[in-house]
């Protein structure tokens, strides 16, 4: 099982998803044309990666982000955090308290009384999530980067007794449409979920691995500025399902989930999971990105948030680094690609503008671009990666502060490059010694 789950790693997400939904959904997966929603779900997956959605994924990283869309007052107040299990002080924490990991579904432990807490089985679980690498699960994608951390939260009790019920509002295109309901979860009886339109009407659908309640759940007091909050939350995002909890009248945020039951459950009847795909619209294109494509994947990078108005003016930089045996000469600085005048402008380490080309040679004497915090790392990177090679050019991207690699390139314009200077090209051409047509 270890073997196969290391082995599991390197299979390409589509690939993966491909035999997952076959073995699972028991029918092929259409990616080229999606139409249920468990389809769209996993399109999403493979096309729709703004890096912010790895903040909305994290139960720890969420609450500020949700705080500052909506208020702190919304917020269940956190107790600490901590890396390890055993860095946990209990004697800190209150008589109740409930334990989260940061990074995935289900590493949960609800203390109502802490002097009765098994400690050793309340270790045993949240170390096992720990170790667990959620994204390879069902390879949603944000979880992917997800800082492994435990949270303990303040234990909410609602006066009525009962356990809470949780309010799922799915949210498609920005429009809350339906609430799927959870309740008795913690109870003898076990988890029920029902699902309800935004008026409050129990729809006739089901999940079948999760039974319907036999009555009709009350509806929330505070129902339309949950809508509402969900709406501010989902704007601008295809799907989203914003998690909420009522207590003592009061509504709490709970999660953000982008991928319900990771797009692998059943509508009952069948014709729901069409239906919520006709909700769905997909992007025609991701914008504020760039598109990373190969025979295995095909990756979005965004740029973070642009004001509506820069949203058609601004792209992402591709930075290309000119390396001779793991020695980085310069960076090349490309710009303006998606107006339909590319240009491109020649940098060394210390971010001096080098006259290797005609546009280099032709900028004004103080002409210089903006230089991302992240240079000195994305040398270094280049570096060891063209180690070892007489001469690679190594493609990387900045997003958001971080990095992400391109591509690999032995022989730019296939060295035709009618743009470089004739000293760049004598220049570059003595940092490749060649013997007898052998690379020394």
């Amino acid at each position: 099982m270890r073997l196969k789950h290391e082995i599991g790693k390197y299979v390409p997400d589509s690939l993966y998803l491909r035999r997952q939904y076959k073995k699972i959904m028991g029918k092929p997966l259409n990616l080229k044309n999606p139409h249920t929603f468990n389809e769209k779900l996993q399109w999403l997956k493979i096309h729709d990666r703004n890096p912010l959605y790895t903040t909305m994924v994290d139960k720890y990283a969420v609450k500020k982000y949700v705080a500052d869309m909506i208020g702190e007052e919304y917020i269940i107040p956190t107790l600490g955090v901590w890396d390890k299990f055993d860095d946990i002080n209990f004697d800190e924490l209150p008589y109740q308290f409930v334990l989260k990991c940061t990074h995935d579904s289900g590493g949960l432990v609800i203390c109502k009384d802490k002097s009765k807490l098994d400690m050793e089985k309340a270790k045993e679980k949240i170390e096992k999530s720990l170790k667990t690498n959620y994204y390879l699960l069902g390879r949603e994608w944000p979880y992917k980067n997800v800082q492994r951390r435990i949270i303990a939260e303040k234990y909410m009790v609602d006066y009525s007794g009962n356990d809470l019920s949780d309010y799922k509002v799915h949210c498609f295109n920005g429009v809350p449409k339906v609430i799927l309901v959870c309740s008795e979860r913690f109870s003898d009886a076990g988890l029920h979920e029902d699902f309800y339109d935004v008026n409050w009407k129990r729809l006739e659908v089901k999940r079948p691995d999760h039974p319907s309640s036999d009555i009709e759940q009350p509806e929330p007091k505070e129902l339309q500025k949950m809508l509402l909050l969900s709406e501010q939350l989902s704007r601008k995002y295809p799907f989203m399902r914003t998690d909420f909890y009522e207590v003592n009248g009061r509504l709490y945020f709970g999660e953000i989930t982008f991928y319900p039951a990771s797009g692998f459950d059943r509508f009952e009847p069948e014709e729901w999971d069409y239906k919520f795909g006709e909700w769905l619209s997909l992007p025609t294109s991701i914008g504020g990105g760039y598109l990373l494509k190969t025979d295995c994947f095909r990756l979005w990078l965004h740029e973070d948030d642009l004001q509506e108005s820069e949203t058609n003016s601004r792209e992402l930089t591709d930075y290309k680094f000119f390396c001779f045996n793991g020695n980085v000469d310069c960076v090349m600085v490309c710009i303006d690609r998606q107006k339909g005048d590319p240009k491109f402008y020649f940098f060394d380490k210390d971010w001096h503008l080098l006259r290797y080309n005609i546009r280099g040679k032709n900028a004004p004497e103080n002409f210089t671009l903006p230089k991302p915090d992240s240079m000195d790392e994305m040398f270094q990177i280049a570096g060891i990666l063209s180690r070892d090679k007489p001469f690679t050019r190594i493609d990387l991207y900045n997003c958001n502060g971080h990095i992400y690699f391109g591509e690999i390139t032995f022989f730019p314009d296939s060295g035709f490059d009618k743009n470089l200077l004739p000293e760049t090209d004598a220049y570059w051409g003595k940092m490749i010694q060649l013997d007898g047509g052998k690379v020394k």
